[in-house]
């Protein structure tokens, strides 16, 4: 199967991003949140000024959430993810509500799928050896990414564990579905 990233930059619309806010309030930056968050958590996303009109099923804000769509929400809930969906109000700069009912789709826990023998990254020889003599040294820069089918066990949309990248992957399989959608 074959994986990509997923984009939330968009040809037509341009940029679309936000700041986001959750309540109960988080214990550290959004980004470094690896574990799943309370079952009551809400969030609040405040769109740029420059966005006027969101049409989309997905994007990312500028604390690092990804926000996906009832609709998408729909989608990925029909493939193997471990995404806890947290629900979002996303109104516009001027507090307007957007039309559509979003999510903040949460990846608490990281799939371990980075191949470290066939990707090609910057320290190479220290981050592999650390792989088997803890602790881990993530891999900060890459310009070839491979990953191992047999540690993603199923997974369609997921983050890595140990590799710094903000952008989700999908499978093949959910990215087909997507278009067809």
């Amino acid at each position: 199967m074959d994986y990509y990233f997923l984009e939330s930059q968009y040809p037509r619309s341009g940029f679309i991003s936000g700041g986001t806010t959750f309540t109960p309030e988080l214990d550290t930056n959004y980004l470094a949140v690896d574990y799943p968050v309370p079952d009551h958590t809400k969030a609040e996303v405040e769109l740029l000024s420059s966005v006027r009109s969101l049409k989309v099923d997905y994007f990312e804000t500028i604390t690092g959430t990804r926000v996906v769509s009832d609709a998408f929400k729909t989608l990925l809930e029909q493939f193997q993810s471990n995404v806890q969906f947290i629900p979002a109000t996303v109104c516009y700069h001027d507090t307007r509500p957007v039309e559509k009912t979003y999510w903040i789709a949460h990846l608490p826990i990281p799939v371990d799928g980075f191949d470290y023998e066939r990707s090609e990254y910057g320290r190479k020889t220290v981050i592999a050896a650390s792989v088997h003599q803890p602790p881990r040294k993530p891999v900060k820069v890459f310009s070839k990414l491979v990953l191992d089918a047999d540690k993603i066990d199923g997974h369609h949309f997921f983050k890595l564990a140990h590799v710094i990248t903000l952008k989700p992957i999908i499978s093949s399989e959910l990215y087909e579905n997507m278009q067809e959608a």
